[in-house]
């Protein structure tokens, strides 16, 4: 069965791709099915499930500007997740305004959501990282000098449809680049400041979204900062990120806005993961791009890409607050992945996570584990 649907996909995508690239319209998709099998069936009931599909499209009737637009609906109702466009001055500054990526950690910003040797993001990464914003941002890439910086201006929601108060949210980037396609390394930190009102301070989940942690209302100041290194040689590929958070909190005592909100201690949050991944087969182009195997004879299919991949990681959040219990977890993950066209993906990936604190829906458990096999197929 599985080797028929491989099939069907293959005569159904590779003629629009084909034809997606002769134009400046391409159609984007991304699907990705799952079959999970889980430690509890608290944190999710074992069998089939939709990772992720977005449709969307890339417009580019010009060399200096792209607008790019998709949606997901792998949820209960549609969510927007890129809706933007680009404008390319010269060949070292790039604009960005709309709805996207914040710049923060490489590889949440850097390597598509897919495309990713374990998948899904790491647990730290995924708590700190701000995530997609509304706004303006400038990348800087001169060419005679090894770096790239990014500044943008959103409005710090994390929603497409406006802010949620008047004070907008700031990031900026900056990296340091050696080497080049046989060999690299990439360098570099962020930070992300903006004014949160009453909302959801920074939580802990699982891969699949398991919120094991639920956070206290934040509002007030709130900054994350995170440093990152890539280091990539052949086969091999080093990835270190890590980030600290700090992020105020009040209340208001009277029901009244127009009077000064009663002070709470600020609460931080900190995490680190280290990721090493080996290509058995193939090679990953500039370490976070798609895999590629080795070329057939005369045009064949030459049999795919496989890469395998390890993770530690670990996260604290609640830190800082004596009226605030304070979570995380650490652990880790493995993952195997077969990179069989430039489009299609196939993976099975075992993640073990010990959590400092019980959730909330199993207070007996402090031990979680995953088994995942994920179907890939990606069209950009």
């Amino acid at each position: 069965m599985m080797r028929t649907t491989l099939l069907l996909l293959a005569l159904v995508l590779v003629p629009a791709r084909a034809a997606a690239q002769s134009s400046w319209f391409r159609p984007l998709l991304v699907g990705e099915l799952d079959y999970r099998v889980y430690s509890d069936e608290v944190e999710g009931e074992q069998g089939f499930a939709l990772g992720r599909f977005r449709l969307g499209v890339a417009a580019r009737p010009t060399s200096w500007f792209q607008a790019v637009g998709s949606i997901e609906w792998a949820l209960e109702k549609p969510a927007i997740v890129d809706a933007l466009v680009v404008f390319t001055p010269s060949d070292s500054v790039r604009l960005r305004l709309g709805h996207g990526k914040t710049p923060l950690f490489a590889s949440a910003r850097d390597v598509n959501i897919e495309a990713l040797p374990i998948p899904e993001l790491s647990l730290p990464v995924r708590a700190l990282w701000p995530g997609r914003d509304l706004g303006l941002e400038a990348q800087w890439s001169p060419k005679t000098l090894p770096l790239e910086a990014w500044v943008r201006v959103g409005n710090g929601s994390r929603s497409p449809l406006g802010n949620d108060n008047t004070s907008p949210s700031l990031d900026a980037r900056v990296d340091g680049l050696l080497g080049g396609d046989l060999w690299g390394l990439r360098m570099g930190a962020g930070v992300h400041v903006e004014d949160a009102f009453d909302r959801a301070g920074i939580g802990g989940t699982t891969s699949t979204g398991f919120l094991f942690y639920r956070p206290v209302p934040v509002s007030g100041a709130r900054w994350v900062t995170e440093a990152h290194a890539l280091f990539w040689s052949g086969p091999l590929r080093l990835l270190a990120e890590g980030g600290l958070a700090r992020e105020e909190r009040s209340r208001d005592t009277d029901g009244n806005p127009q009077t000064p909100r009663e002070p709470l201690p600020a609460i931080r949050a900190r995490g680190a993961a280290l990721e090493a991944s080996w290509m058995v087969r193939g090679t990953r182009p500039r370490a976070t791009d798609w895999p590629e195997g080795p070329p057939g004879e005369e045009g064949a299919w030459g049999g795919g890409a496989v890469e395998v991949t390890a993770r530690a990681e670990w996260l604290g959040v609640g830190l800082g607050a004596s009226d605030v219990t304070p979570g995380g977890a650490r652990g880790g993950a493995v993952a195997v992945r077969w990179w069989a066209t430039e489009f299609l993906a196939v993976g099975t990936t075992g993640s073990l996570l010990r959590y400092d604190s019980p959730p909330l829906e199993a207070p007996e458990r402090r031990d979680s584990w995953l088994v995942l096999t994920r179907v890939t197929v990606s069209l950009r």
